[in-house]
């Protein structure tokens, strides 16, 4: 009986079924200072962060690689960080998971640092 619960437990809460991305936060601003961190969160049965388990991924910048720096790149932990530079533009990352079907992409605005009347 204790083995049956043990492979359920293990099906259900640990297994990875889906990956999400977290990005925080949405966007950036074109000041020198500001990150934001691309994660890949992986997902159980039930449709929560898997427990003691990541998603390792490979990031691609394919668009706006000139308006930001990579201050960390975890692939091993599906984890990457950018800062923006003084420029006004759009990046977009290509993220392919090792537990996901297809690649996906997450774009990120930065905005400029200025204030609007």
């Amino acid at each position: 009986m204790c083995a049956i619960a043990a492979l359920l437990v293990y099906q259900y809460i640990f297994s990875i079924y889906e990956v999400d991305f977290s990005v925080k936060p949405k966007e950036l601003y074109s000041d020198n200072i500001s990150t934001v961190t691309i994660a890949v969160v992986p997902l159980n049965a039930f449709g929560w962060e898997a427990p003691f388990r990541n998603s390792p991924a490979d990031f691609e910048i394919t668009e706006g690689v000139e308006l930001v720096d990579v201050v960390s790149k975890d692939e091993e932990n599906g984890i990457l960080i950018l800062k923006a530079k003084n420029q006004p533009g759009k990046v977009t990352v290509l993220i392919k998971s090792k537990n996901a079907l297809l690649p996906s992409a997450v774009e990120i605005p930065i905005r400029p640092n200025i204030a609007y009347n």
